[in-house]
């Protein structure tokens, strides 16, 4: 027999030759599968360095229209836009003025004035705010702020503009006016916290005085106010945000409240806009002299009532109250009112109203239960009172007192024939020009021109000379109007 003798090979390993190998393999694995993804990246995420490629953006310049100095403003925006397919770095972006300058800018969520590598997909935009902080210069005029946002991408270098009109201004804060203060219109007043004349106390305004409160803030009167303004120079009551959407903004600020023992108060050519009340008279006594004469006011945008008063005595002329959510005019709990050639029209333009253009009454339910009442003298002459309501004026007299209500020569929205008296011309609409756009004058073919009876006013709430038979309401009609 024959032994057949198996010979197996001898295999030696080599640890260092492996591992070169294994090396090798991995290494091309990892060419393969860069090749892969490379090839599988979508354009937009591919950088660029080509200068060329240029950024685009939603404008030029960001403008902020009257800035007060020591104030910040509000902020502004404009979109970086990257118009080609492909990725780009953008390198800097940063202020011009560096730390120096009064603007800031946002991006993504952090606020500096110089930011680096920012990078953008192909097609994709990103969002800049912009806000600023104007130091005063002590100048009465306006002047002007100017810097730029710098961007640099693949060696270009854009920019957009940034202007501001800086505007120097006397600030109050949660203050008590000195005595007989004077303000002049030589620069706006600004009012954070609201401000108090204080009994026997005066604050005289001059004409063409600009103040502007905070949100709200008021301006509380226990002394007196004299704001004599001139058709020319008009005195202004305003909201201290410029911007324009809250232009025509109601409920910015509280209003102007009178209170208990203020009397001698004095406001004409003046304008009082987009607060929660226009004026509240709360300055009862025993006398029937006007606490208040207001001649030649624009009251309106309200966000609750334009001219409300409480047992006080009060005459205007040639006034005009408009678009306030609640009454324009409410006389409550008695007092003595006189109106003269005056405007008080609501519209539902902005509001969903409830309440009557103009209410007089002898009562007022006070929250504890009780009510609070007063004799009513009432007198609406050459005067219109217009709105969208069916009824438009409420006189009551539950209180039972002495309710004496004169009304003549004037338009009335009503459906009560006892308004039909007096020359009184119901339901007459007045044709005003524009009430949408504030615009109260009268058209031509206004019923309201020649209606009135002489009454020793002279002029218009414009200082527009007034005839013979002036016409109803606080604008005489004229043929540029």
């Amino acid at each position: 027999m024959y032994l057949t003798k198996i010979i197996r090979p001898v295999v030696r390993f080599h640890p260092g030759a492996f591992m070169k190998k294994l090396q090798l393999t991995c290494l091309c694995l990892l060419l393969a599968a860069a090749t892969f993804i490379l090839s599988c990246q979508p354009d937009e995420q591919i950088f660029t360095s080509d200068p060329a490629v240029k950024l685009r953006f939603s404008a030029d310049t960001v403008l902020f229209d009257t800035v007060f100095t020591d104030t910040q403003t509000i902020t502004k925006r404009f979109i970086v836009y990257s118009d080609d397919p492909r990725a780009v770095n953008i390198s800097s972006v940063k202020i011009e003025g560096g730390d120096v300058s009064p603007f800031a800018i946002t991006v993504n969520g952090l606020k500096d004035r110089s930011f680096e590598n920012f990078r953008l997909l192909g097609g994709d935009s990103m969002l800049v705010l912009v806000d600023a902080l104007i130091d005063q210069k002590d100048e009465d005029l306006p002047f002007i702020v100017e810097d730029a946002v710098l961007f640099e991408t693949n060696g270009n270098r854009q920019q957009v503009q940034l202007v501001a009109w800086g505007q120097d201004a006397f600030f109050f804060n949660d203050s008590i006016l000195v005595c007989s203060s004077v303000w002049s219109g030589s620069r706006p007043y600004v009012i954070f916290n609201s401000i108090l004349v204080d009994s026997l106390c005066t604050l005289t305004i001059e004409p063409g005085t600009s103040i502007f409160s905070h949100k709200g803030s008021s301006i509380f009167v226990k002394g007196a106010i004299n704001a004599q303004g001139t058709p020319g120079q008009r005195i202004s009551f305003l909201n201290d945000r410029l911007d324009e959407k809250f232009e025509n903004a109601p409920g910015q600020w509280g209003g102007i409240f009178f209170l208990e023992g203020s009397k001698d108060n004095r406001i004409s050519y003046t304008d009082i806009r987009n607060s929660e009340y226009g004026i509240w008279l709360g300055t009862p006594d025993k006398d029937t002299i006007p606490d208040l004469v207001l001649e030649s006011v624009k009251i309106e945008n309200m966000s609750r009532t334009g001219l409300i008063t409480f047992t006080s005595d009060l005459k205007a002329v040639n006034c005009l109250v408009n678009n306030c959510a609640e009454f324009a005019v409410g006389n409550f709990a008695g007092g003595n009112y006189r109106y003269i050639n005056c405007t008080f029209a609501n519209f539902s333009f902005l509001f969903f109203r409830e309440n009557p253009v103009f209410a007089v009454t002898d009562n007022l339910a006070l929250a504890d239960g009780s009510v609070l009442t007063g004799d009513v003298k009432l007198n609406v002459l050459n005067s219109v009172i217009w709105g969208d309501f069916n009824d438009e004026i409420i006189l009551n007299n539950d209180g039972g007192t002495d309710f004496q209500a004169s009304i003549a020569y004037s338009i009335l929205k009503t459906t009560i024939l006892d308004f039909d008296i007096n020359h009184n011309l119901l339901n007459a609409d007045p044709l005003f020009i524009n009430p949408f756009g504030f615009d109260y004058h009268i058209d031509s073919l206004s019923p309201a021109i020649n209606a009135g009876i002489f009454s020793g006013i002279e002029s218009d709430l414009d200082g527009v000379a007034r005839d013979s038979l002036p016409d109803l309401g606080a604008y005489e009609w004229r043929q540029d109007n």
